[in-house]
């Protein structure tokens, strides 16, 4: 509204003022100390005359001559101006000298700001009686007002409050008038679905009409205790009913005050809680259905601090461990004591887990029962949190999975037997087409020489003899290489891991693959070769070979093949790399990865390439048994690079001489020339035999069971005794052990021939005490050269056919045989 601020006071003419000078001074000083502004309104002269106080409620400093009246009702708020019945002097009723006239008037101070004055006017007249003006006091009210209004405003904020959040509100005074002694808000009508006029009703009455009569009692009781007192307060809960019978769930707070003339004055609060009270039914009803549920199911429910030290635990936590209930908290120490040893320190590691990440979690332990018995049980948790979202503790369960995990452990070994299955049947199926290869060409040209007999052309059946001499030899070879790979990769063959250098190695591996080099074209190059390495030598020359071949067999005439030596660093240390590099054909990615499957040779058989097709597989597999790994690279049509990856090893401090095969086993000169072979077979025995006879000096003796061999040894007193392990009678550990218990015969070198080659079976001839474990088929050329280590050199040279030079048997290398005899 518009209230421009008033001009300042101007000059105006002399006052009639002598009235205020007139006045006693005691009435002043009263005037003075109540704060009361006085003013008056001379007739007929329209300027305003006051005191100090007066000016001082305008906020103006006290005009010499007053203020005209004009002026002043520029001040006064425009919706107030009716208030003074007309303004100014022609308030007719003050004039006639009735009654004072009061009223509440706004003033304007400025600056936006009001005062709020209380005036009250009559008439001013003198001691004749005659009209002189209008008189007047005025008081502030401001402050009043405005903490009057401050206590509405809170009243009214206390009431919508308390209407939102559904609270009724009532007070009583027991002291009071019948009709004021009990007063109640509208929501507490709301409450008890009553109208608003209605009377509240007495508290007997009240008990009556409205409460349960099952809370009656308790309610009665509740006051009566609360009356007892002069100060104090009770909560009740309880059920009212309505006028249409339904029934509503109240809970409620009284208080009772005392005041110092001894008056008590009650109050209270209702809220209607029914909502939540039917709400927390369901939940305990839902909770009891859960409990049933998990304890049907087996599940136990569990509860930790946020430390993690103490555990609360129900009665199915504990039958879980085969355990018997009991109250209170669970400690630590306790439920780590009941797991397995081998899952506490990991349950310990995910429960800290846990905690500290606010995670939810689950794992997998077993428990130990009192009887011994071992369960697994599975646990899910997650975080309980505050109003902040802050975790306080953790809740989970656990339930038993013994079953489920050993039905899961089962189908994975039926799923791994079913996949080894496969495999097996896989690779049987490519042993059998690989042995048939060489087994057809023996049985084929054996066919032919009985069909031609004798007279068939010289020159055509010496190529047809060496047709099935070649084909038994890579019979053989096939043979010992499935030997050697399922020993490999079943861990029996054991690893003689020591320092080898790889310089002389290498250059001694080089010539075994030279002739083969030179007949396909292909130049063999050492690079820088040195280093020494943690391996076995033997196995590891058999790798280096096996790579020398591959790389000489899949290059191209005119090729060139590179052996050179690197450091690296590997997963557990610094390792040495000998790479073996060729440019051959080179792989693609799809030969890569499949390079070192047994028996797939990845189309070279197409290309009438010599090979079986497992050389790579030994190769992978023994370098892994040495600590190492084997990788390969290759780009098609450049070429390709193996890498054999191996610790690398500390030279020794002298290098012992080397041995040389067929150490170990002394010649015997000057003895009988006697050879016992105890043999059940009648072809293994006519070899033998037919060998022996190459040698005029030797006598051969045959027996074709152990209790014959047995007699034969200690009649003819032989120097050396062939013993097949597999007899009729008795195997040949047995007779070994009667040979050896017998004085006459104990002293009789025996060696074990026979056609199983697998680690165990030497080890364990070994173990028995024999001086040397020959496998079959029984090469010529080495058998040969064997009896020469043996019993020396004959006069006079048998006349052999032109065979492979063979290596001579040995020492038994532990786990391993010696090459075909």
């Amino acid at each position: 509204m518009p209230n421009p601020r008033p001009p300042s006071p101007t000059a105006a003419a002399p006052a009639d003022t002598a009235g205020l000078d007139d006045d006693p001074s005691a009435l002043r000083q009263a005037v003075a100390l109540a704060e009361v502004a006085s003013w008056r309104l001379p007739r007929g002269q329209g300027r305003l005359v006051a005191n100090a106080r007066s000016w001082a409620l305008m906020d103006l400093a006290p005009p010499a001559q007053g203020m005209p009246m004009a002026q002043w009702l520029q001040r006064v708020h425009p919706d107030d101006l009716a208030l003074l019945q007309p303004p100014g002097l022609a308030d007719r009723p003050a004039l006639r000298g009735g009654a004072p006239l009061d009223c509440v008037l706004r003033l304007y101070l400025g600056d936006g700001h009001w005062r709020r004055l209380m005036v009250r006017r009559t008439a001013w007249r003198d001691e004749r009686g005659r009209l002189r003006g209008l008189a007047g006091v005025a008081l502030d009210l401001t402050e009043h007002f405005d903490e009057q209004q401050r206590a509405l405003a809170l009243t009214r904020r206390l009431e919508l409050a308390t209407m939102a959040a559904g609270v009724g509100v009532w007070s009583s005074n027991p002291d009071a008038p019948v009709a004021q002694r009990l007063q109640w808000d509208a929501q507490m009508y709301a409450l008890h679905d009553l109208p608003g006029d209605a009377m509240p009703p007495h508290l007997d009455d009240y008990l009556q009409q409205h409460v349960h009569p099952q809370d009656r009692d308790a309610v009665r009781e509740g006051f009566a205790t609360m009356l007892a007192r002069r100060d104090g307060r009770i909560d009740l809960d309880l059920r009212v009913v309505r006028p249409d019978g339904s029934l509503r769930r109240l809970a409620t707070r009284s208080a009772v005050e005392t005041s110092p003339d001894g008056q008590r004055r009650l109050y209270g609060v209702a809220l209607d809680v029914t909502e939540r009270h039917a709400a927390e039914a369901r939940l305990r009803e839902a909770t009891e259905r859960a409990a049933l549920a998990a304890r049907g199911a087996g599940i136990g429910t569990w509860e930790v601090d946020a430390s993690g030290q103490q555990c609360w635990w129900d009665a199915q936590m504990f039958r879980l461990r085969g355990l018997e209930p009991r109250p209170g908290p669970v400690h630590r120490e306790e439920w780590q004591h009941w797991l397995h040893p081998a899952d506490r320190d990991g349950s310990q590691a995910e429960l800290l887990r846990a905690l500290g990440e606010d995670q939810p979690s689950q794992h997998e332990f077993r428990v130990i029962w009192p009887d011994g018995s071992v369960r697994w049980l599975t646990s899910r948790s997650t975080a309980v949190r505050d109003e902040l979202g802050r975790p306080l503790r953790r809740i989970g369960i656990n339930w038993d999975s013994t079953d489920a995990r050993l039905a899961d452990e089962a189908r994975q070994e039926r799923a791994l037997a079913q996949r080894e299955s496969q495999a097996k049947s896989r690779l049987l199926a490519r042993i059998s087409h690989e042995l048939r290869t060489p087994l057809n060409a023996v049985l084929g040209f054996t066919q032919l020489l009985l069909h031609d007999g004798t007279d068939s052309d010289p020159q055509v059946w010496r190529r047809r003899v060496e047709q099935v001499q070649t084909s038994g030899r890579h019979l053989l070879s096939l043979i010992d290489d499935v030997l050697d790979l399922s020993s490999l990769q079943s861990g029996e063959l054991p690893q003689q891991l020591q320092a080898v250098e790889l310089a002389p190695l290498v250059r001694g591996t080089v010539p075994l693959v030279e002739l083969l080099g030179h007949d396909l074209g292909v130049s063999l190059h050492l690079d820088t070769v040195d280093g020494w390495v943690q391996a076995d030598p033997v196995r590891l020359r058999q790798v280096l070979l096996n790579l020398l071949s591959n790389a000489i067999k899949y290059n191209r005439p005119g090729g060139r093949v590179t052996v050179r030596t690197r450091t690296a660093q590997g997963p557990a240390g610094m390792q040495r790399v000998l790479t073996v590099h060729d440019t051959g054909r080179g792989l693609t990615e799809d030969q890569i990865a499949r390079m070192f499957e047994p028996f797939n040779r990845l189309g070279a058989e197409r290309d009438g390439i010599a090979g079986t097709g497992i050389g790579l597989a030994i190769v992978k597999s023994a370098v892994e048994q040495m600590g190492g790994q084997v990788r390969v690279h290759s780009r098609l049509g450049e070429g390709s690079s193996f890498e054999v990856r191996l610790p690398m090893a500390e030279p020794p401090p002298q290098a012992g001489p080397a041995v040389r095969l067929g150490d170990g086993l002394p010649a015997q000169r000057g003895g009988n020339g006697r050879l016992l072979y105890i043999e059940d077979n009648e072809v293994n025995m006519l070899i033998v035999q037919e060998l022996v006879a190459r040698r005029p000096d030797l006598h051969f003796i045959g027996a074709v069971d152990g209790a014959s061999g047995l007699a034969e040894a200690r009649a003819q007193r032989p120097q050396l005794i062939l013993l097949d392990i597999h007899l009729p009678d008795m195997d040949g550990h047995e007779v070994l052990a009667r040979l050896r218990a017998d004085p006459a015969t104990a002293a009789i070198r025996c060696i074990a021939v026979s056609a199983n080659a697998m680690p165990e079976d030497i080890r364990r001839a070994q173990a028995a005490g024999f001086d040397g474990y020959w496998t079959k088929p029984l090469e010529m050329t080495a058998f040969l050269q064997a009896l020469d280590t043996l019993f020396g050199p004959a006069d006079t040279p048998p006349a052999t056919a032109a065979l492979e030079p063979a290596p001579l048997p040995g020492p038994l290398p532990e786990g391993s045989a010696n090459p075909p005899v």
